[in-house]
């Protein structure tokens, strides 16, 4: 089973397609508010893959720590998806970014742990999404990006444990 939250758009939806391609035989279900609440007790334990995707405030960093504790004597993986824009210095308050920085920390807060489950941290850059739309600058493709999140967790089933990966635009000068 692959969960992932935010599936029904941009990033989470290309998961969805890149898992469904790659696990064949694995059920994908979303979570999507407003019929899945982030502060429902519930949490699954009947996954091999959670994909952290939807930016929920600090909900997301929540989610982390139990789904980590509900799991972490099983063999999956939980991946998060992080932001570049929580690595820069910024000069003014980026409420976004502070979340993405928290969610990043308890990564490698989780990452350090014994545990059966992996922790992964994908740290994309911007993405041609709706959310961006409106911001001139250069975008990577979801498409793209979600192939190397499905690849990254390929490896990681292995010996090789991709803990944390930024994927970000080339700059060309």
């Amino acid at each position: 089973m692959i969960y992932i939250t935010g599936n029904t758009r941009g990033l989470g939806e290309s998961l969805g397609v890149y898992f469904q391609r790659s696990y064949l035989f694995d059920e994908i279900r979303g979570l999507n508010r407003p019929e899945y609440d982030f502060n429902d007790p519930w949490i699954p334990t009947d996954f091999s893959i959670f994909v952290n995707n939807a930016p929920c405030g600090f909900q997301q960093t929540e989610l982390l720590y139990k789904l980590f504790e509900a799991n972490k004597d099983r063999n999956c993986q939980i991946i998060n998806i992080c932001s570049v824009s929580a690595d820069g210095d910024r000069k003014e308050v980026n409420e976004y970014a502070i979340q993405k920085k928290a969610l990043d920390a308890a990564c490698t807060q989780l990452q350090l742990v014994r545990s059966n489950c992996r922790v992964l941290c994908v740290k994309p850059g911007r993405m041609n999404t709706d959310l961006v739309s409106h911001i001139d600058a250069k975008k990577m493709d979801v498409n793209d990006v979600a192939r190397q999140i499905v690849s990254f967790s390929e490896i990681s089933w292995g010996q090789t444990y991709i803990k944390t990966v930024t994927i970000d635009v080339k700059e060309t000068l």
